[in-house]
């Protein structure tokens, strides 16, 4: 571990604290999935859950819980906050750009942000569309963002604020089913043949930090993958292992999986 990650659990572990002092709320910054696998490894004072807004979030806030929030799990969270709203700490903001705009992309809007003097930290993941993107932010910078993010390259932008669950079901990312075979379940053979790289990048990006089984950072590239497994390759896309149980006849096992780009 270090020194940035030691410094980053005594931020969040503040947060904790004061969750379970005050019988609040309270939550850290966005993290990236290495700052996940980090903190997910810690204890804290306080019941935490990971929460991004959208389903699948790849970056996250650590959001602690008192006692009197019923909420074990994402989902019931999720459900928590769509019936009150102004306990959520991250809000979701939806842009549109003018039709005549060209296309733009996540690093157009990311930018966008930059220039406003925004800091990564307080943006979760950016979801892009033909007309326009969808973002989580933490919901106290929410109305700069409506007020002030008028451009982003040669787009013309307007702003709104969301409610969750509306963004929630616009962006539901739609499986497609896929299917290989590999001499063993090894996570090192399961991204070679899932995401399409040789078996030294897979091994590679595995022990770079780049790989994530379950929303954990794996760096072993032996690590058995089992049937319901997500595994996750940065800037690559996501898939779950569906079923592993069946076997081909020159005896390789067959993987069933659903692949999100």
């Amino acid at each position: 571990m270090n020194e940035e990650d030691k410094l980053l659990l005594a931020k969040i572990r503040d947060r904790a604290r004061q969750c379970s002092d005050n019988s609040m709320i309270t939550n850290s910054v966005f993290l990236d999935m290495r700052e996940r696998s980090v903190v997910a490894s810690s204890r804290f004072d306080a019941r935490m859950i990971f929460y991004g807004g959208f389903e699948d979030a790849e970056r996250t806030t650590a959001v602690f819980l008192p006692e009197y929030v019923e909420a074990g799990d994402l989902q019931e969270l999720f459900e928590y906050f769509d019936e009150c709203s102004e306990a959520d700490p991250v809000a979701i903001v939806e842009i549109e750009k003018d039709k005549f705009s060209p296309a733009l992309s996540h690093r157009d809007y990311l930018g966008a942000l930059m220039g406003l003097g925004i800091k990564r930290e307080l943006t979760g993941d950016i979801i892009v569309s033909e007309n326009g993107c969808k973002m989580a932010v933490l919901e106290k910078i929410a109305p700069f963002i409506v007020e002030n993010l008028g451009k982003a390259g040669r787009g013309t932008l307007k702003a709104k604020i969301i409610p969750s669950g509306e963004a929630r079901k616009s962006t539901k990312a739609v499986g497609i089913p896929d299917s290989f075979t590999v001499s063993s379940m090894r996570l090192d053979s399961v991204v070679k043949n899932a995401f399409h790289v040789s078996r030294g990048d897979a091994c590679a990006a595995i022990e770079a930090g780049l790989v994530f089984v379950n929303d954990l950072e794996c760096t072993k590239p032996d690590k058995k993958i089992s049937e319901n497994d997500k595994v996750v390759f940065r800037r690559k896309g996501r898939i779950i292992v569906k079923d592993c149980s069946s076997v081909s006849k020159k005896g390789r096992v067959i993987v069933e999986i659903t692949r999100f780009v």
